[in-house]
């Protein structure tokens, strides 16, 4: 009995032993793994707040670029507002990208999920197509996207957005120029549902920060509800 205890205790203390000698080498087989996988996959994000109409959103996204996508990349993001949450999957495709000039596009597709509700998705947003074009001290973004909600609830409308501007770059912190929103309802009852169209002001807030503000006039099909409108917008990115 005393001589298996005593192998016994032999044998735990070797593994011990040995664990511990190994413990450094696994750790550092873990961090080579670990830096092989961070220069084969790189991660961009941004968080981003709006304050408009619809309330004040929140997002986040990321882009990922994993190496067997080449010059593609990965992105995804998360919309919430009130009750509300979209998330949305996409892929980014570089067309120019040079010191004077950059081109690209972001095809996406989304699912929302009012969270107020136990019906499960609200609406699916889809097609979705972002552009985005630097040209020296010029630039210029295109949001596209299409809503439909009918397909979940037959009560609710569909519709097609669009939002368009175009900025001239003054100075290393302010960029101003005009921008146009365009909401058109689909459906027997389709038609113009609103319109704004107004000026931005994009103001560097420090690095990787940007403040937008837009203000415009709003047009609607009830001529009650046309006035002044805009957006109050934060961005960081890293």
């Amino acid at each position: 009995m005393k001589s298996n205890a005593f192998w016994l205790t032999g044998l735990l203390a070797l593994v011990c032993v040995l664990g511990v000698r190994s413990a450094p080498m696994v750790y550092a087989d873990a961090h080579e793994m670990g830096e092989e996988m961070a220069e084969e996959s790189s991660t961009s994000g941004w968080f981003r707040t709006d304050t408009d109409i619809l309330g004040t959103q929140i997002w986040f996204g990321a882009s990922h670029s994993p190496s067997f996508l080449g010059s593609l990349s990965l992105d995804t993001d998360i919309y919430v507002v009130d009750t509300f949450g979209e998330l949305d999957i996409g892929l980014g495709i570089p067309v120019v990208d040079s010191d004077s000039l950059s081109l690209s596009f972001l095809p996406m597709v989304g699912i929302g999920f009012d969270y107020a509700a136990a019906d499960g998705p609200s609406s699916l947003i889809a097609p979705q197509l972002f552009t985005y074009l630097t040209a020296g001290s010029i630039y210029f973004e295109s949001w596209i996207q299409g809503f439909f909600n009918s397909m979940f609830d037959e009560e609710a409308g569909d519709s097609f957005y669009t939002r368009n501007f175009l900025l001239l770059s003054l100075n290393d912190t302010l960029s101003v120029g005009p921008q146009v929103e365009v909401t058109l309802d689909l459906g027997d009852d389709g038609g113009l549902g609103r319109m704004v169209v107004g000026a931005r002001a994009n103001v560097g807030y420090g690095e990787n920060n940007t403040l937008g503000v837009f203000v415009g006039f709003k047009t609607e099909k009830d001529d009650e509800e046309t006035g002044i409108t805009g957006r109050m917008t934060f961005v960081r990115t890293w």
